[in-house]
C-alpha cells in the first residue's frame, strides 16, 4: 500500500475544472453583453415610437378638446350677437348717428369720450345701465337663453370684459367700466367690422394693460336685420389661463406629463409648469411643433429649460387657428404634449439594470453549471467512485492509479493516504461509538426534565391509546400514581364520556393513517392546527360545539395533537396536550352570544332599509292619486300601489324567514329586459331631478327562473346607487348579453367611481361612501343577498373619476328558451 511519504507534491497549476469553467464563462460573457447592449437600443427606440404616437394621439384628443371649447364659447357670443333685440336697438343707434352731420357726431364722440375718460357718473350709468347693457347681462347669466343657463362658471370667471361698439367703434354698452370708450382704431375691431361687411374675428394672446394680465378677445360683428352690413361689434375680452387651464391642467401622466397650449411663435397660452405669455426656452423647437399637421418630433431640448433630448407630441388647432389667422399673419394655435426624458426612459433604464442583475447572476449560475459539470465529465472520476465504495467495504487492497496531471490525480493520491488512515484509525471506532451512545440517554433523559417542567399535562400515546409517558404536570393534575412500567390505556387515566372517548380515538385513528403528516388528511372540523404552539390561546371565535375540548370533572381543558417520533427502533408516537380553557370557554361563549344580537340589529336595520324604496313609492303615489282627475290613471296608481304594498308583505316574509320554505315555488321564468326597465322606472319616479340619459344595449338571452320581486328590487337598489353617484345628471349604460355559460346584465354610470381601498368594502353592511345621513349602507348588501337567492353574482368595477360599472351574473338555464328583446 502507497504510504504519504510515497506521494511526492506537485507544484499548483490551473487544473481541469478551472479550464472548463473559464471556457463556459467565456461562451456565456459574450452573447450576454451582445444581448443586452442591443436590447437597449430596441427598447429605447421602440419606447420612443410608442410615446411619440402616445403623445401625437393626446395632442390630437387635447386639441379638439380645446377646439370645440373655444367654438363654443365663439356660438354663445354669437347668440348674444345675433339677438334681434339687440340689432334693432343698435339699428336705431345707427340710424340717429347717421342722421347727424360728420360734424355733429365727432362733437358728440369727443365729447362722451371725455366724460368717459374723466369717469362721469351719468356717462358711466348712460354705458353700463343700457338697456343693451341689461340685455348682455341677461345673455352673460344664461336668463336670455336656455342653452347657456348651464354656463360653466369658470367660463364666466374668465370673461373679464363683455361691451358693445357702434359703427364708429364707440362704446354703446358695458357689463364694467373697464373697456376703452373709442376702439375704431383698434384691431380687432377693424378685423370684425371688416368695413361693414363683417366676420368673426379672434384676437392671439396678448397682454391688457388694464386687466394687468393676458387675454384673448373673441369679437363678433352685429349684422342688421337683413345680414346686409354690420351696425356694431360685440368684443368679449377672456382671461387666457382662467380659460384654458381647467381643460389643459388636469391632462397629466407620470409625474412630469403634461400638456401645453401655444401659439405659432411659441408664446405659452396654457401649461401647468410655465407662466402664460412666456415663449419657448429654445426658439429651434418652435418650427418643428408648429406644424399645421398633427405629429409627435424628438426635439433637442423640452421648451421648459431642460436640454435633454425631447419626445414631443403636436397638433393644431384647425377650426380656432382658421379664425386667428388675420391676428397671427397666418399662424395659429397649437397643442404641446411633453413628458421628462429621464421619466419616460425610466423603464428602459430599470429594465436594462434588472437585465444585468439577471445577466450577473446567470452568469453565476453558468460558472456553478460549469463546476458542476467538470466534475461529473470527466471519466477517472468513475475510478474514483470505485475506489471509495471499495474503501468503504475494506477491500481496497492496491493503491489507486490515476494519471491525468491535474486535480483528479491530486485526489487519487489523497485517496490513498486516507486509505492508510482508516486503517490505522479504525481501531478507535468502537469507544466512539460507545461515547455516542452515552450522549443519546443523556439527551433522552434532558427531553423528559424538559417535558416535566412544562406546567400543562402532555401524554405521548401509541396508536393503540397506549400511555407511553406522561409528564409531571398530568400526574398532578389527574392525581396520577406511577405505573410501573406499565403502559395504561388514556381512557384509564381520564375519565371521560362515551362521546369525548370516541372523538378521540377517531382522530388519533386518522392521525395513525396519515403517521407524522396525518394531521394534514382530517376533516376540517376534526383537523389539529398544524405549525402552531399547543399551549398558544386562539384568538378565533367558535361555536361551543366546534371548539376542540374535553370537559373532565368542573375542568374545560382545550387539546392539540402533535406527531412525535418514536424513541429507539419503536413506532412514532403522537402526543396529546391539554390546557385548562374554563375561563377562556365562557369568555368566548359570551362574546358569542354578543355577535348574535348585533346580527338581530343588523338584520332589523335590513328590514328597515327594504321597506322604504316600496313605502316612498305608495306615498308618491298616492300624493299623484289626489291630483288626478282621470280614473283610468287614478286605477293604475292604485294598481301600482298594490304592487308595492305586495313587495312590502314579500320582504316582511323574507327577512322574517317565512317566506323560505315557499321561495322555490314562488319561482318563475323572469325577463330581465322587463325587470330591468321596470326598475328604471322605479328609481325615475323616486328622483325628483331626473336628468339621466339611459343608453340601453339588450341582446337575445333566455328567461331565469326567480322571484321577480327579488330581481326588480335588486336592480332598483344597485340603479338608486349609480344615480345618486351622478347626483341625477349624466349617463345610464345598461346592457344585457349571453356567453356559453353565463348571461351577463351591466349597469355602468358616469359618476365620481370608488376609490380601489373601498372597492372591497362596498357589500359590507353600513358601509356607504355617501354623506352622513344620505344613505344606510345596505343597499348593495341586500341586492347581493336577493341575487345569491336566484343563483347570481354581482361585482363592482370602477375607476375613481371615471364612473362605476356594476356586473351581474346569472348562471344559463339549460332548457330555458330564447327570448328576443329589442334593443
Amino acid at each position: 500500500m502507497t504510504t504519504p511519504a510515497d506521494v511526492s507534491p506537485r507544484p499548483r497549476r490551473l487544473g481541469l475544472k478551472g479550464k472548463l469553467i473559464v471556457s463556459m464563462l467565456l461562451v456565456g460573457i459574450i452573447p450576454l453583453l451582445a444581448g443586452l447592449i442591443l436590447a437597449f437600443l430596441q427598447g429605447s427606440q421602440e419606447i420612443r415610437d410608442v410615446s411619440g404616437e402616445s403623445f401625437k394621439a393626446l395632442a390630437i384628443e387635447a386639441s379638439r378638446k380645446l377646439d370645440l371649447l373655444v367654438a363654443e364659447e365663439v356660438a354663445r357670443t354669437s347668440r348674444i350677437a345675433s339677438d334681434p333685440a339687440v340689432i334693432q336697438m343698435l339699428e336705431q343707434h345707427r340710424d340717429v348717428l347717421l342722421a347727424l352731420s360728420v360734424e355733429q357726431r365727432a362733437a358728440m364722440m369727443a365729447r362722451a369720450l371725455a366724460e368717459w375718460e374723466s369717469q362721469n357718473p351719468e356717462a358711466i350709468k348712460t354705458v353700463t345701465e343700457h338697456p343693451l347693457s341689461r340685455l348682455l347681462q341677461e345673455h352673460f347669466s344664461g336668463a336670455r337663453s336656455e342653452r347657456d343657463q348651464l354656463l360653466p362658471h369658470v367660463v364666466r370667471a374668465a370673461t373679464r370684459m363683455l361691451y358693445l361698439t357702434d359703427i364708429q367703434g364707440q362704446l354703446v354698452a358695458s357689463l364694467t367700466t373697464m373697456p376703452p370708450f373709442s376702439n375704431a382704431e383698434a384691431v380687432w375691431w377693424r378685423g370684425a367690422f371688416n368695413r361693414g361687411v363683417g366676420r368673426l374675428y379672434i384676437e392671439d394672446l396678448h397682454f391688457d394693460e388694464r386687466l394687468k394680465t393676458y387675454v384673448v378677445s373673441i369679437s363678433v360683428p352685429i349684422m342688421d336685420s337683413l345680414r346686409y352690413e354690420a351696425v356694431g361689434v360685440l368684443h368679449r375680452v377672456i382671461d387666457a389661463k382662467e380659460f384654458f387651464s381647467p381643460s389643459t391642467h388636469p391632462i397629466r401622466f407620470g409625474k412630469t406629463g403634461h400638456v401645453m397650449l401655444i401659439d405659432s411663435h411659441g408664446t405659452v397660452l396654457s401649461c401647468p409648469i410655465l407662466p402664460t405669455g412666456v415663449k419657448l426656452s429654445d426658439p429651434s423647437i418652435i418650427p418643428l411643433v408648429t406644424s399645421m399637421e398633427p405629429g409627435w418630433v424628438q426635439a433637442p431640448s423640452d421648451g421648459h429649460g431642460g436640454t435633454s433630448k425631447s419626445i414631443i407630441g403636436f397638433s393644431p388647432l384647425p377650426e380656432t387657428s382658421r379664425a386667428t389667422n388675420g391676428s397671427m399673419q397666418g399662424g395659429g394655435w397649437h397643442t404641446f404634449v411633453w413628458q421628462s426624458s429621464e421619466e419616460l426612459f425610466a423603464p428602459v433604464k430599470h429594465l436594462f439594470t434588472w437585465m444585468s442583475i439577471f445577466g450577473t447572476l446567470a452568469l453565476a449560475l453558468l460558472g456553478a453549471l460549469g463546476a458542476f459539470a467538470a466534475g461529473r465529465i470527466v471519466t477517472p472520476v468513475r475510478n474514483l467512485q470505485a475506489a471509495a465504495r471499495a474503501i468503504g467495504r475494506g477491500e481496497l487492497k492496491e493503491p489507486i492509479v490515476v494519471q491525468t496531471g491535474d486535480e483528479i490525480e491530486d485526489l487519487a493520491d489523497e485517496i490513498n493516504r486516507m486509505n492508510a488512515q482508516i486503517e490505522q484509525s479504525f481501531a478507535g471506532l468502537e469507544s466512539q461509538v460507545e461515547l455516542k451512545s452515552q450522549e443519546v440517554q443523556i439527551l433522552q433523559r434532558s427531553t423528559d426534565q424538559i417535558l416535566d417542567a412544562v406546567p400543562a399535562p402532555i401524554f405521548l400515546l401509541d396508536h393503540e391509546m397506549q400511555v407511553h409517558y406522561m409528564n409531571q404536570a398530568s400526574r398532578q393534575a389527574f392525581a396520577l400514581a406511577d405505573t410501573g412500567g406499565r403502559s395504561p390505556q388514556l381512557f384509564e387515566l381520564l375519565q371521560l364520556p362515551a362521546s369525548a372517548q370516541e372523538r378521540l380515538s377517531r382522530e388519533l385513528a386518522i392521525l395513525g393513517n396519515g403517521h407524522a403528516g396525518g394531521s394534514t388528511h382530517l376533516p376540517v372540523a376534526d383537523r389539529p392546527a398544524a405549525a402552531r404552539d399547543p399551549l398558544a390561546q386562539s384568538a378565533r371565535q367558535e361555536e361551543p360545539s366546534a371548539r376542540r375540548e374535553l370537559q373532565i370533572g368542573s375542568v374545560v381543558y382545550r387539546y392539540e395533537w402533535f406527531p412525535l417520533a418514536a424513541r429507539g427502533a419503536g413506532q412514532a408516537h403522537v402526543g396529546l396536550v391539554l390546557r385548562n380553557a374554563t375561563d377562556e370557554s365562557r369568555l368566548q361563549d359570551q362574546l358569542i352570544e354578543a355577535e348574535k344580537s348585533g346580527s338581530l340589529g343588523v338584520l332589523t336595520a335590513g328590514i328597515g332599509h327594504e321597506l322604504n324604496n316600496p313605502l316612498f313609492g305608495i306615498l308618491g303615489l298616492g300624493e299623484a292619486i289626489q291630483h288626478e282627475t282621470n280614473p283610468d290613471q287614478v286605477k293604475e296608481f292604485a294598481k301600482n300601489i298594490v304592487q308595492h304594498g305586495k313587495r312590502m308583505a314579500s320582504i316582511i316574509r323574507d327577512f322574517t324567514g317565512v317566506s323560505r320554505a315557499d321561495a322555490q315555488e314562488r319561482t318563475v321564468p323572469v325577463d330581465l329586459a322587463a325587470q330591468l326597465d321596470q326598475a328604471i322606472s322605479m328609481v325615475q319616479r323616486a328622483t325628483p331631478d331626473w336628468q339621466v340619459e339611459i343608453q340601453r344595449e339588450y341582446g337575445a338571452v333566455p328567461a331565469i327562473q326567480a322571484v321577480p320581486e327579488d330581481i326588480q328590487q335588486a336592480l332598483a337598489n344597485v340603479l338608486f346607487n349609480a344615480v345618486q353617484a351622478m347626483k341625477g345628471r349624466g349617463q345610464l349604460t345598461l346592457g344585457i348579453q349571453r356567453t356559453p355559460l353565463l348571461i351577463q346584465l351591466s349597469i355602468t354610470d358616469s359618476g365620481h367611481g370608488i376609490a380601489s381601498h373601498q372597492l372591497g368594502k362596498v357589500f359590507d353592511p353600513f358601509f356607504t361612501t355617501k354623506e352622513q345621513g344620505q344613505g344606510s349602507g345596505l343597499g348593495l348588501t341586500i341586492a347581493r343577498r336577493l341575487l345569491m337567492k336566484s343563483g347570481g353574482h354581482i361585482r363592482l368595477e370602477s375607476v375613481q373619476g371615471q364612473g362605476t360599472t356594476c356586473l351581474i351574473t346569472f348562471p344559463m338555464p339549460k332548457d330555458a328558451p330564447r327570448k328576443e328583446v329589442a334593443p
